[in-house]
């Protein structure tokens, strides 16, 4: 309520009062003109007004003081009305202000929530891109694994077979189908392929697994292989494990030993080193069992070849030295002369020999003996 409106109840008791008092001065005055005439009931009537009067007067003085006060009062919550209209204005700003922040942070919020559900289903799509890919390549890896595992038992097989084969190594070899039953090869006990070396046989067994823990395969396949294996005197206490090349790289440990049975993982690339080392020990033992003079023959034959083979590699060495020094020194030939001997060099056709014929000579001495003779008859063609 504004301070002017609870003045006015004051304000119209105060116009009452003095309209009383006006009525009761002109009663008075009207007593007073008639004192003369000497009436005592007017005279007390006189009395009681002048007294009312005097009443009237006291309340129109104490209602001015209350007035007054009034005033002061008023003055002073219209200073105050004043100042909380100002503080109504600055907090209506401040409202207005508050209000405007808040739309913008209601707005700079809806913004950041849009780019978080937007963030969110991207991650979610990145997410499900990695999964999907991720299952791809685990799919092709197991595909590719599985086609690994696949060839390599029976390219292991044919590899064994093929080197065999060969001249220096000539072991009389069996696959899992050839196995011969009345060495104990029979029911379970089939290996993949085996050699026969010293009155035994040497097994190679080309694992294949699909098994993501490879290490845990061939412990297994140790433990199962050296239980069929014991008690035959007939198998080498010696047995090969094939695995692929990338499989054995998978492998922290690749020698077992089981039940007196020593066991190798191995690569493909490592068969014939293994079959050439099979091969010297097979030598050596047949040569325990010759006579005094056939291995000095053989030693002496070796050594030969030996010195031979060093010889020549000393003095190819010493040919290639003074060749290289030859070469240097036509570096400091005419710049000139040494452009045309290049271009000439250019044009020169390779050196062609011809590799079966070589082949021959190296495999029959007699073959290059008979180019040697060709070489002086029947008429020399050399000085």
């Amino acid at each position: 309520m504004h301070p002017l409106l609870s003045w006015m109840p004051m304000i119209g008791i105060y116009i009452l009062l003095s309209l009383l008092l006006a009525v009761s001065a002109y009663i008075a005055w009207s007593f007073a003109r008639t004192r003369s005439d000497g009436d005592p009931l007017l005279k007390a009537e006189l009395d009681r007004r002048t007294e009312e009067i005097g009443e009237l007067k006291n309340k129109i003085d104490e209602f001015k003081s209350e007035n007054n006060e009034l005033r002061g009062k008023g003055k002073q919550l219209f200073a105050e009305n004043t100042q909380l209209k100002v503080k109504s204005d600055e907090l209506s700003g401040q409202v207005a202000e508050f209000k405007a922040q808040q739309k913008q942070r209601e707005q700079d919020q809806h913004l950041a929530l849009s780019k978080l559900d937007s963030a969110e289903k991207s991650l979610a799509d990145e997410k499900m891109r990695v999964r999907r890919e991720d299952a791809e390549r685990i799919q092709k890896e197991e595909e590719e694994r599985d086609r690994m595992w696949t060839e390599h038992e029976i390219s292991v097989i044919s590899l064994l077979t093929d080197l065999c084969k060969k001249r220096q190594y000539s072991f009389t070899c069996y696959d899992n189908t050839t196995l011969p039953e009345e060495e104990g090869f029979r029911g379970h006990f089939k290996p993949d392929f085996v050699i026969s070396f010293l009155e035994q046989f040497v097994i190679f067994d080309a694992k294949v697994s699909k098994s993501e823990n490879i290490q845990k395969y061939i412990q297994d396949n140790v433990k199962s292989t050296a239980k069929k294996a014991k008690g035959k005197e007939n198998i080498y206490p010696t047995i090969f494990f094939v695995v692929p090349t990338e499989a054995l790289k998978e492998l922290k440990q690749t020698a077992y030993y089981e039940d007196g049975f020593t066991f190798y993982a191995v690569s493909p690339e490592s068969l014939e080193p293994i079959l050439a080392s099979l091969k010297k020990i097979a030598t050596y033992e047949l040569a325990q069992e010759m006579d005094p003079q056939e291995r000095e023959n053989i030693i002496d034959l070796i050594a030969r070849f030996d010195y031979h083979i060093s010889t020549r590699n000393t003095v190819d060495y010493g040919l290639l030295i003074h060749g290289l020094e030859t070469l240097e020194h036509v570096k400091s030939m005419n710049p000139d002369l040494i452009k045309e001997m290049i271009a000439k060099k250019e044009k020169m056709r390779n050196l062609n020999l011809n590799t079966a014929e070589n082949k021959q000579m190296i495999a029959n001495p007699e073959i290059l003996q008979q180019k040697l003779m060709e070489l002086t008859e029947p008429q020399a063609r050399i000085s």
